[in-house]
């Protein structure tokens, strides 16, 4: 099985080791627990899979869903309450495999960045745009913004529309970057101009 090793921070092909199904007695889907061992470094991952098949299609497990060890993602201390409230839901919608929940989520807490930093305009695409406009967010950090913003918006209003695992990960990683960047390292990089300024 090919599985991302939060050792190795690279997928891997993993052999497995042990596994468990786990069933309900047809009150609903039956999951199961697969062992394994990473073809690199020989680290232990548990996953956790769901059988979405039906009487026709037969057993279908969807993505697997890492169990053990767990994502080292951290929500950034520097951040306002309120957000790192949201990002932490985010987190644990994710955790859960509520995955288009965790993308909305993450919108919120974008949408939360623009409002600590007094942008509030009539929508999220128009608030990110007055970011990159006033010098708050550069090229780079506003594709990233909107990339998640168009994620959100697609999670939240098309009821037909659920996100991906993999797409809600990079989700998860891009919105936990761009508080690292606004309530840390941009914070850090006007000190570190600030000083050499002063000493020279």
């Amino acid at each position: 099985m090919i599985i991302q090793c939060i050792e190795c921070r690279q997928y891997v092909e993993a052999a497995e080791k042990g596994g468990y199904l786990r069933t309900f007695g047809g009150r609903e889907p039956s999951c199961r627990y697969m062992l394994l061992s990473c073809g690199t470094c020989a680290s232990p991952i548990l996953v956790r899979q769901t059988n979405i098949g039906n009487m026709a299609e037969g057993d279908k497990w969807d993505t697997p869903f890492v169990v053990f060890p767990q994502t080292d993602v951290r929500v950034n201390p520097n951040a306002p309450k309120e957000i790192r409230a949201a990002f932490e839901e985010a987190c644990a919608c994710y955790r859960s495999q509520a995955y288009t929940a965790s993308a909305i989520m993450c919108r919120k807490t974008i949408e939360g960045v623009c409002a600590e930093h007094g942008v509030a305009e009539r929508n999220l695409s128009a608030s990110l745009r007055k970011m990159k406009e006033s010098g708050l967010i550069d090229e780079r950090l506003f594709e990233w913004s909107d990339a998640l913003r168009i994620v959100g918006n697609e999670a939240a209003h098309g009821v037909g529309v659920s996100i991906a695992q993999p797409d809600a990960k990079d989700t998860i990683e891009f919105t936990n970057a761009i508080l690292d960047y606004m309530f840390s390292y941009r914070d850090r990089f006007e000190q570190f101009k600030k000083r050499r300024t002063s000493e020279a």
